[in-house]
């Protein structure tokens, strides 16, 4: 199957007491680039999901966020600033003594909620542990991802396959206006010029030599069958699926070169239609592209 680069999945699990919250978007990149939010506490295990990540993914900006509570009180320690605690003391017996008229509703309520009265300390996680409930949490939100980037690919790929029918059609409909097109341009050329000179002053085989190598410059032949390989390799590339991208990307930039090189060749007005209408149809195929991984 084929897989979009643009995609979310996400996954959120509590278990003993600890929950866990992963969501991954991933966009359009040329290459893999990963960037992590999470707690410090995990920056120990990057390389790890790093590695599951790129196991699932081959192209694409993808960011993923972390995050992590505990409500064990096994996970916490609440301990009593004193040192600050006895500074802010010292500092409100001397507002009192300043301000005596000012009724004092001060309580050790109202005092343990001061900035950093009380310090939150966590207490060391059980690494392998929390490493593997993470891990599990995180592949889970990866095959989410996954799953929603193998469904737009599929869209994706109905799409660039619709229009690759039409590209085909009209490839069909230039080579048959291009059938007598060499013959049809050599009598052409022929007539014009017996129109401007005396064809009996010229050497007419070396004169028909002369146009029938400039008749051959507007030959298309070879540029449609390239176009017509370009498009059975494309369609290959989809059937096979797996990380394309580049591939179809430069497949695409071929296919558009030789239309280009038809367009500049064409005397003839039809294949000039036909030309526009393919340019037409392959850029809206590349920009699809842009969003195969």
């Amino acid at each position: 199957m084929i897989k979009s680069m643009t995609g979310y999945g996400g996954c959120k699990r509590i278990i003993n007491e600890r929950e866990y919250s992963v969501d991954i978007k991933s966009v359009n990149h040329r290459y893999l680039e990963i960037n992590l939010k999470m707690p410090k506490e995990f920056i120990k295990f990057e390389n790890e999901i790093k590695n599951m990540v790129s196991q699932y993914i081959c192209r694409g900006k993808v960011d993923i966020y972390i995050n992590f509570k505990s409500f064990s009180e096994k996970d916490y320690r609440i301990i009593p600033n004193i040192g600050i605690m006895r500074q802010y003391l010292e500092a409100i017996n001397r507002v009192r003594e300043n301000f005596s008229e000012i009724q004092d509703d001060f309580s050790l309520s109202t005092f343990i909620k001061l900035p950093d009265a009380l310090v939150i300390e966590t207490e060391e996680l059980d690494i392998g542990t929390v490493k593997s409930e993470l891990l599990d949490c995180i592949e889970e939100a990866l095959r989410n991802l996954d799953k929603m980037k193998k469904t737009e690919g599929e869209n994706l790929k109905k799409d660039i396959l619709m229009r690759l029918e039409t590209i085909k059609a009209l490839v069909n409909r230039i080579e048959e206006y291009s059938k007598d097109l060499v013959e049809n341009y050599r009598e052409k050329l022929y007539k014009r010029v017996s129109e401007y000179f005396d064809l009996k002053s010229i050497d007419e085989n070396r004169l028909m030599l002369e146009i029938t190598l400039f008749a051959d410059k507007s030959d298309i032949t070879e540029e449609l069958v390239r176009l017509k390989s370009h498009i059975s390799q494309f369609t290959e590339c989809l059937e096979v699926g797996g990380c394309i991208g580049k591939k179809l990307d430069f497949i695409v930039q071929e296919m558009n070169r030789e239309t280009n090189t038809i367009g500049a060749k064409s005397t003839i007005f039809e294949i000039s239609q036909c030309v526009v209408s393919l340019k037409d149809e392959l850029e809206k195929i590349r920009e699809q592209v842009q969003n195969i991984e």
